[in-house]
């Protein structure tokens, strides 16, 4: 091994952190020249903007269950149909409450997990 080998790499990361370094205090000094009032007026402005963004979210989720309500609707009647065709009449009642145990508790779980998110 050559002790001579220079590392291009290197040098390109130290310019970039020296370019780095020198943009960053410029930044700060600019921050510390600001009005103190506008931040004020930013942190409303931001407020509403969270207030507006909260209550689209609470659009999309009521949309999306309702979507997710008629989808389970059909796929539930579908499977019953499968269900009837399928199974020996013997065993019918047994796998519709198996089958309704399953989709009550997956429902039951993304509700609880919806409202956590929600919080």
């Amino acid at each position: 091994m050559s002790t001579d080998h220079t590392d291009t790499t290197t040098a390109d990361e130290q310019a970039t952190t020296d370019d780095t370094a020198e943009t960053t205090p410029a930044a700060t000094d600019s921050d510390a020249d600001s009005d103190p009032g506008t931040g004020a007026a930013t942190d409303e402005r931001r407020w509403l903007t969270d207030d507006i963004e909260r209550t689209l979210r609470y659009l999309v989720v009521a949309g999306l269950a309702l979507l997710a309500l008629i989808a389970l609707l059909r796929f539930y009647f579908a499977a019953s149909a499968t269900i009837d065709s399928l199974i020996a009449p013997a065993y019918r009642s047994l796998f519709q409450a198996l089958f309704n145990l399953t989709i009550l508790l997956l429902s039951g779980a993304g509700i609880l997990w919806q409202a956590d998110q929600l919080r």
